[in-house]
């Protein structure tokens, strides 16, 4: 027999309540509703024998109103098996279709979180049509390594490599390291979890082998995460169109990791125990973030996307509730410098991204290893390393535009050759960047303050161009190098 939804069930109760009213009152009721058969989950229990309401005694009546108790408690029966089943069958919804991916098995003493009804909430709040995650428990260095698989995908060919190259000639990291391994590292502690969409599984880390209780109750930021994940990724990063330069990448994590902080932070307020359990502040040594052994300029860089993030998602939020931010996925912001200015964004008229066009940029008939685009933020992270927070920022501020180039360096040289070409807005604005870059090189070096010297086996130059708008940081591992680097900025 076909089983009753608690719809119907809610229906057949007014009805039997609505007949025992009507019956008190004198009236005729309609004929009586005869269940014959329970649904095969429960224990069949008698149905009871019609009921005739012809009946004019008292003791008659008490019987008759017996009876209806009896029925009404029996289908209150019904419907709470009935939810316990449809609580399962919720839980299962998102295997459909699913690929290879493990069972949840919660341990014996604690239950599994209800990841799929958090979803569930957090997308209606979210007003995303979206059936719910699978999710299953793994080990936090399986989630770490989920997250590094789909790092690479987005950054191939080593790129991620590279650019730590770049920036470990420029003297902005000790050293050239893979950054990816520790960049998934990162965000398997702020966000306790990740979407995969090979196995369309959504991976929680097993609080067993968590590095910090702090890294699983950011597990309701990483399942809005993953649903974001899930319904925009294909949008916002498409690999099979070659790797995003960096500025570009930072801005489109931030509009999905700013969705997603937004997202956690609204439900956290219709649901305080959601909220983050962590009490230690991001600088504590002891705060998993820290634990990471990441180079602090590539560390502001990969927190970037969910502290300014959250700001930029807010104000579209702000601007246009969540169709905003739904259409923000269609039309994403193109540089960090738009997500620290939403403002700049949300204009209609938006400038279009400035390119720095080079007439060779080959070094010795070498092409460049990497050529890329660094923005506004790498530009103030970098300038924050030796200046006040208020003279990075200004120096800063005019960017237009940058184009940073790297090439091998010959021999035993501990760093490659890198030249990092900024152009701005106007002459006091590259006046203001090229005297806080002035001073980052004086302190680094320690030097009286030439805009060229040699210094650590570095032959360093800090030169203006294109008419006082621009300026160029040239780092060499000789002078060969820098001569011909200087000819190719000019």
């Amino acid at each position: 027999m076909m089983k009753l939804n608690p719809a119907t069930l809610l229906f057949i109760l007014l009805a039997l309540g609505g007949a025992a009213a009507l019956f008190l009152a004198g009236a005729k009721p309609a004929a009586p509703l005869v269940i014959s058969t329970p649904p095969p989950q429960v224990a069949a229990k008698p149905a009871a024998a019609p009921i005739d309401v012809t009946h004019k005694t008292v003791e008659d009546l008490k019987k008759q109103i017996v009876l209806l108790e009896g029925q009404i408690e029996y289908l209150q029966g019904q419907n709470d098996a009935l939810k316990d089943e449809n609580a399962q069958m919720i839980q299962k919804l998102g295997t459909l279709g699913m690929k290879d991916a493990p069972k949840m098995v919660p341990k014996d003493d604690d239950a599994a979180p209800d990841f799929v009804g958090m979803g569930l909430e957090m997308m209606k709040m979210r007003k995303l049509h979206a059936l719910p995650l699978v999710t299953t428990n793994v080990s936090q260095e399986e989630v770490e390594t989920v997250i590094l698989a789909w790092l690479r995908r987005q950054q191939p060919n080593d790129e991620g490599k590279k650019l730590a190259h770049g920036l470990a000639a420029l003297g902005w990291i000790p050293e050239a390291i893979d950054p990816l391994p520790l960049r998934a590292a990162l965000l398997a502690r702020q966000l306790g979890g990740w979407y995969d969409d090979e196995s369309e599984t959504m991976f929680t880390i097993d609080p067993s082998t968590a590095s910090g209780p702090a890294v699983t109750s950011n597990e309701p930021l990483g399942i809005a995460f993953g649903q974001l994940l899930r319904e925009y990724g294909s949008i916002l990063f498409q690999p099979q169109h070659g790797p995003l330069k960096t500025d570009m990448r930072l801005a489109r994590d931030s509009l999905i990791a700013g969705d997603a902080a937004l997202t956690r932070f609204l439900h956290s307020l219709q649901n305080p125990a959601s909220a983050p359990k962590d009490d230690l502040p991001s600088e504590d040594p002891d705060h998993p973030l820290n634990q990471v052994p990441m180079p602090a300029y590539l560390r502001d860089l990969s927190l970037f996307p969910f502290s300014r993030g959250f700001d930029f998602a807010q104000t579209l939020h702000s601007a246009g509730s969540f169709a905003q931010l739904n259409a923000a996925y269609s039309r994403p912001p193109i540089s960090t410098a738009e997500v620290i200015e939403p403002e700049v964004y949300l204009d209609p008229e938006r400038p279009a991204p400035v390119e720095i066009q080079l007439g060779e940029v080959k070094l010795k008939n070498t092409l460049p290893y990497l050529d890329d685009r660094l923005g506004k933020f790498a530009c103030v992270t970098a300038l924050r390393a030796y200046n006040t927070d208020e003279d990075a920022a200004l120096g800063a501020r005019g960017l237009v535009a940058d184009r940073l180039l790297a090439w091998k360096a010959d021999g035993a040289a501990k760093r490659d050759h890198a030249a990092w070409q900024t152009l701005f807005m106007d002459k006091s604005s590259a006046d203001a960047f090229y005297k806080a870059m002035l001073n980052c090189l004086k302190q680094r070096y320690e030097t009286k303050g030439e805009n060229e010297f040699t210094a650590q086996s570095r032959f360093v130059s800090l030169l203006r161009n294109r008419g006082e708008a621009g300026v160029v940081l040239i780092e060499a591992a000789s002078e060969e190098a820098r001569a011909a680097m200087k000819l190719l900025m000019k």
